[in-house]
């Protein structure tokens, strides 16, 4: 049997990490407000300066968050499945403070700002885990400003790859897998180094079994020698 268009949206509010403490009838009123949208790899979803009108929640695939600058764009950071996308400007009623561009095919969860708001007016368990959301999107992007000052360029790029593996990865007889391809120009951007410094790194790291790059995914073969990297201690 098909799956009706408001079946889907039910079925992706109920496995949203964010709505999965509500009630079954505050997740149908969620639903019954919210939409679904696709997007193919390289599409841009919103760009800098665009209204935050609606909370945004990621259903399917990946999302860099892209600062555009005078000589090169940088990438703020990366969102995945079941991750809130400018969660920050549309509580701030603030405008995008940056772009935000499909890596991959995407599905959104769309829900009005209007809506959003009302939920957490009526449930502050719910308004507290919105928060708690927040606060590490707050920490995380201010830790990632701290580290790129006066780091090493192959310290940065350890502690980048430490934390997809923390979000995304997935223990494996081989290794720690994270099913997300990056460029090198990516790698470069999410760093703040260059696309050939980025290169020279993971062609080294490759030969050494650090950090394995493959088509859809990259592995680490062990965590221990990725923190030696930041620690100073990896040669």
């Amino acid at each position: 049997m098909a799956i009706t268009q408001p079946e889907r949206v039910l079925q992706a509010v109920r496995s949203t990490p964010l709505f999965r403490g509500l009630s079954p009838d505050d997740q149908g009123r969620i639903a019954s407000v919210a939409t679904i949208r696709e997007y193919t790899r390289g599409d841009r979803l919103w760009s800098e300066g665009d209204p935050s009108e609606s909370l945004t929640v990621i259903v399917r695939g990946r999302v860099k968050i892209v600062k555009e600058g005078e000589s090169s764009d940088v990438i703020l950071e990366i969102f995945g499945e079941g991750e809130p996308v400018g969660a920050i400007a549309v509580y701030n009623y603030m405008p995008y403070p940056a772009g935000a561009i499909a890596m991959e095919p995407v599905t959104l969860l769309v829900v009005p700002r209007r809506d959003y708001f009302e939920l957490l007016d009526r449930h502050p368990d719910f308004a507290r885990a919105c928060i708690r959301e927040l606060t590490k999107l707050v920490v995380a992007l201010t830790r990632k400003l701290e580290e790129m000052r006066g780091q090493k360029v192959e310290v940065r790029i350890a502690q980048l790859f430490l934390s997809l593996a923390e979000r995304m990865g997935t223990e494996t007889k081989k290794g720690i897998e994270v099913p997300l391809h990056l460029s090198r120009q990516e790698i470069a951007d999410l760093t703040g180094t260059t696309v050939e410094t980025a290169i020279r790194t993971l062609s080294r790291w490759g030969h050494e079994k650090i950090v394995i790059t493959g088509e859809k995914s990259f592995l680490i073969p062990s965590r221990e020698r990725l923190e030696h990297v930041v620690e100073g201690r990896e040669k």
